[in-house]
């Protein structure tokens, strides 16, 4: 379970940042999560928690143009999964977000 925090905290850089990946979730975005905001995967104004089972990081580019730019995050067990435009992957599939501090290295695959 993640940690609970209230609607006053939400944008506190302690807690939420602390159980999330180190970087903005958008794969090949390279700002790192001091210069990110949390981004409420369900808005807050529609019922979402301000719990880390529904918050990820995005850097400002990305949190602010989420809703034009094509990509989409979804929270699955408490894990973000981002689906790319279709201008970036074809097949339109969502991806589990890999955390560089806690995940091992993905090996290359043999062919």
């Amino acid at each position: 379970m993640g940690l609970v925090v209230g609607r006053e905290d939400a944008l506190r850089p302690a807690g939420p940042r602390a159980e999330t990946v180190c970087r903005c979730i958008i794969p090949g975005c390279p700002v790192p999560a001091s210069q990110c905001e949390v981004h409420h995967v369900t808005e807050h104004s529609r019922g979402g928690p301000t719990h880390t089972d529904n918050g990820v990081l995005l850097c400002w580019h990305h949190h602010h143009r989420l809703d034009t730019s094509g990509w989409e995050i979804q929270m699955r067990h408490g894990r973000p999964y981002v689906k790319a435009p279709e201008w970036v992957d074809r097949r339109r599939i969502y991806r589990p977000v890999r955390n560089h501090a806690r995940d091992k290295p993905l090996r290359a695959r043999s062919t």
